[in-house]
């Protein structure tokens, strides 16, 4: 059992994943896409009755049907060899970008991805994933995806009574230039001043969402059939009140919790009804104890609650998925309970990791806003 993981260096989960799966007697294969073309070596063969991809990176070589599993983590933007011209760049980066996606559909037809391509474009998309949370049978905000100010002002007027909340498709983060300052840009209350010119609506659609009045909210982790479920009391603070990742001095520690049965259900459905077998899913919990869908990151981060709830077993569970390509909620995991994020962290792996990232390929610096789904 081999696993091909697609992402880009210095990812403390990948580095994580790589090492639970070689503590559970696994192998596995990392292509990192920003390597492409300083480092990164790929090639496609197409015939009349065969396609073959091969892929080297000058550490490792492999070629399509070595592997029984992907773990696509995250896409990377190509890096620009130093020396390279504005001119030529725009051409060369343009046809890195065509290249790994004609070898992500190549590269390993048969096998189990984590998650489908397909479904991951779809699922990137908020829409779809509002339309197929309903229909799976979970209650949803009114919602509004607009740029044109008229429709966002009538959404505003008929909703102004509960409030109006204002986000962007995808957690957006950038530097300041000028100060070097990390800023993020979350969940915000929509206020009649911001209506007042019709430029800013317009220059850039956005999603707004009658605002849900919340207890407390549920970061559900769920892999193939197991759904892992954690607390976060988001309104014991009121710089989390509207997003709960916004203290990013002092992060909301999670609670493990038993998720009701219906609940559970839903999750697995809408899971099915995605085509995915990994994602986290956001949900809020109403005074009243309603359960409301707010959205699902089909590759989200899972460390950190394991990092303050080690009963939860996140990584464990996930390279067991990884191997065994199924996860239920009785499934034996794979390895011991020296298998953990605890585990991983005391190994040295993180740091041996990142250093040889540095060493041995293309340094990840994508310019100007980085985006987070």
């Amino acid at each position: 059992m081999t696993v091909l993981i697609l992402g880009f260096p210095r990812d403390i989960h990948i580095h994580a994943v790589r090492w639970a799966i070689e503590q559970a007697g696994g192998r596995h294969h990392v292509v990192y896409t920003p390597d492409l073309p300083q480092v990164l070596r790929s090639s496609m063969h197409i015939t009349q009755t065969s396609q073959a991809v091969s892929v080297r990176d000058g550490r490792s070589h492999g070629v399509s049907g070595d592997w029984s599993t992907v773990w696509f983590r995250r896409s990377g933007l190509p890096m620009r060899p130093p020396g390279m011209s504005d001119a030529d760049w725009a051409v060369a980066s343009r046809e890195c970008d065509y290249h790994i996606r004609n070898v992500r559909r190549l590269i390993a037809p048969d096998a189990f991805w984590v998650n489908d391509i397909a479904a991951r474009e779809v699922v990137l998309l908020k829409m779809p994933q509002l339309i197929a949370a309903a229909q799976c049978g979970f209650a949803i905000p009114e919602t509004l995806y607009s740029n044109d100010p008229d429709e966002i002002r009538r959404f505003w007027g008929e909703h102004r009574k509960a409030g109006v909340i204002f986000k962007l498709h995808l957690q957006t983060h950038w530097h300041a230039q000028s100060s070097g300052e990390r800023h993020a840009l979350f969940t915000t209350e929509l206020r009649q001043e911001n209506l007042q010119d019709d430029a800013p609506l317009a220059g850039c659609p956005a999603i707004y969402q009658r605002k849900v009045e919340k207890a407390y909210e549920l970061r559900v982790t769920c892999m193939d059939e197991r759904c892992v479920a954690i607390r976060l009391d988001s309104q014991s603070r009121d710089s989390t009140r509207l997003d709960w990742r916004s203290d990013m001095v002092a992060p909301l520690k999670p609670a493990l919790v038993a998720l009701p049965r219906t609940v559970e259900e839903r999750c697995i459905a809408l899971m099915r009804k995605l085509g995915l077998a990994f994602g986290c899913i956001d949900l809020i919990v109403t005074p009243e104890g309603e359960h409301i869908f707010l959205e699902v990151n089909e590759m989200g981060q899972f460390l950190w609650v394991e990092q303050d709830e080690p009963r939860s077993e996140l990584l464990r569970c996930f390279a067991t998925l990884l191997l065994n390509q199924r996860l239920g909620p009785s499934t034996r995991l794979v390895g011991d309970e020296k298998l953990s994020y605890a585990g991983f962290l005391a190994s040295g792996a993180w740091e041996r990791g990142y250093v040889e990232d540095g060493e041995s390929h293309a340094k990840y610096s994508p310019p100007g806003i980085i985006n987070e789904p």
